[in-house]
């Protein structure tokens, strides 16, 4: 247990790193490119980019690989003659659908995320797309050794490699003034080259071996070299594990792209505002939800392996428990607080007023969902713990289906980017909702104490809004710089704009933490005896730094 919360704590760190350095990377890229067309291209670009990545080497193989790799280690076979296989498959996969996206680039960008876009636009997208395709290859080599570690329960590499890819990002970010969006495409392209590079001392340590064609030998041929892989015992197993998998994130990042393509009819203004809005909620949602499922993965991975079906079950609901608890407040702030938190984060330099309304429109509305999409990340690693790819799968794939269908009918309907963001929220609760039932059919019950302490969050979740409002409406006729319009001036009004959302998301919390206290939520004894052991920590290294 205190090896799982140390990793937790490593991974949460890295994570807490990694949206601080993306949020810095957001507020350079919105101070130099606001909402424009260049970013729209950048951003556009992006979702047939990670479909390449998040479907070949990404979430896809890393879901599938984990549980194989560590049933391998487990029952002493050649688990580096099986990673070496995955890895000459994912090297094929990621060659063949890099160069198939750079000969029909133009054609998949009219059909999907530039769809509407004018022409200009469409061509500036198509050359982004192919100068980054170097992108998603480099990142699905490092995921695959990504997940490799972290069967190990080695972290700390991951960690940094992700904060390393930002970090490129970011030094394009700066080049932008001279080189422009090519300063951002070059930045992904090199800090994808840190991201792999990081973690090779990590895979030497844990003494991973590269094995080529049969029984450690050198492939005598082509295509014996093609096909060797096919044949290392657990390929097989983790193909048909992939099968649902692959299928499932090709929906999903399907998804992404049917966002984009519809939010790119609203125009490119709006195609870069709701990139914004997803990206901020993605802080919470890897903070909370990724930084958890990440450990609790492997964990209950091992579990499952070995039969222990009771400390399963305590894991995932447990772990499901613990990211609604942050998750429902984190919710109610970014809903709620939408337009002072983006004023504070991105409203300077080429990020204007009405940048920063159409990029509210969409947040405020994505915020609703947070809690259903964070859950989800914790329910569908338990799935996939107990290598059942198929049912998460399904279930995603109907959410999919809800979303695009309830997106098309709400722009239909004239609710612009709040329709896409109501959408997206609306598919991923009922997304978690379905699978937490189905995840409580395999595990033998959800139990009566999970249904009261959700619903307890949800009073205290629903108390924490109701005391933002109140304090919002209250504050808006007398400082002008919180109400919605063109009243804030930047950079007289940054500080106590700083001051106000303090002391706003300080009242939401306190709101939260007092009805949770009242309802006897567990986690929040938790997370007070957590802090606890924190601080004793901190004040003992504190009294041996200065000798007593």
């Amino acid at each position: 247990m205190k090896r799982a919360l140390l990793n937790t704590i490593i991974v949460a760190t890295g994570y807490l790193a990694s949206r601080v350095l993306g949020l810095a990377r957001d507020v350079l890229i919105s101070h130099q490119f606001g909402t424009s067309a260049e970013l729209a291209a950048f951003r556009a670009s992006f979702g047939i980019l990670d479909l390449i990545y998040l479907v070949v080497a990404g979430g896809a193989l890393g879901s599938a690989f984990i549980p194989v790799f560590s049933a391998a280690l487990e029952q002493r076979r050649d688990a580096w003659r099986l990673a070496s296989a995955v890895l000459n498959l994912t090297f094929l996969a990621l060659v063949v659908a890099c160069t198939t996206v750079w000969v029909f680039a133009p054609s998949l960008v009219v059909l999907t995320v530039g769809r509407g876009l004018d022409e200009a636009e469409r061509t500036l997208t198509v050359d982004v797309l192919r100068l980054m395709l170097i992108q998603p290859f480099l990142l699905g080599v490092g995921g695959l050794a990504k997940a490799t570690l972290e069967t190990f329960n080695r972290f700390t590499l991951p960690a940094i490699g992700s904060n390393l890819y930002n970090l490129g990002i970011i030094g394009g970010a700066l080049l932008g003034s001279w080189l422009g969006v090519y300063g951002l495409v070059w930045g992904v392209n090199v800090g994808a080259a840190l991201f792999v590079l990081v973690q090779l001392p990590g895979l030497r340590a844990i003494g991973a071996t590269y094995r080529i064609g049969r029984e450690g030998r050198a492939s005598s041929s082509l295509i014996e070299s093609l096909v060797s892989p096919f044949n290392a015992e657990g390929v097989g197993h983790l193909l048909r594990l992939l099968g649902p998998r692959l299928f499932g994130q090709s929906a999903w990042q399907i998804n992404m792209i049917a966002i984009v393509s519809l939010a790119s009819t609203l125009g490119s203004a709006a195609l870069a505002a709701n990139a914004y809005a997803l990206q901020l909620m993605m802080l919470p949602h890897g903070l909370i939800a990724l930084s958890l499922a990440t450990v609790l993965f492997p964990e209950m991975s091992r579990l499952y392996a070995s039969g222990d079906r009771m400390t399963l079950r305590a894991t995932a609901l447990g772990g499901v428990r613990a990211v609604l608890f942050l998750a429902f407040p984190a919710s109610a702030i970014l809903g709620v607080l939408a337009l002072p938190v983006l004023r504070v984060l991105f409203q300077r330099g080429a990020f204007d007023a009405a940048s920063a309304a159409l990029t509210t429109q969409a947040l405020s509305a994505y915020a609703l969902g947070l809690a259903g999409f964070a859950a989800a990340e914790v329910i569908v690693r338990a799935f996939f713990a107990m290598q059942d790819t198929r049912t998460p799968v399904i279930v995603g794939v109907a959410a999919v289906a809800l979303n695009i269908s309830l997106g098309w009918s709400f722009l239909r309907l004239g609710m612009g980017l709040s329709g896409l963001g109501a959408a997206f929220s609306l598919a991923n609760l009922f997304e978690a909702a379905m699978l937490l039932a189905l995840l409580g059919r395999r595990l033998g019950g959800l139990g009566r104490d999970f249904f009261r302490a959700i619903g307890a969050m949800i009073l205290a979740a629903l108390a924490c809004v109701g005391a933002l409002a109140l304090l919002y409406r209250v504050s808006s006729p007398v400082w002008t710089f919180v109400a919605p319009g063109d009243a804030y001036r930047w950079p007289g009004d940054f500080l106590p704009l700083v001051v106000w959302l303090t002391g706003a998301i300080a009242t939401g919390v306190l709101a939260y933490v007092g009805v949770a206290g009242l309802l006897r939520i567990p986690e929040l004894d938790a997370a007070i005896v957590r802090g606890q052991r924190m601080l004793a920590r901190v004040r003992l290294r504190f009294a041996v730094g200065n000798g007593r």
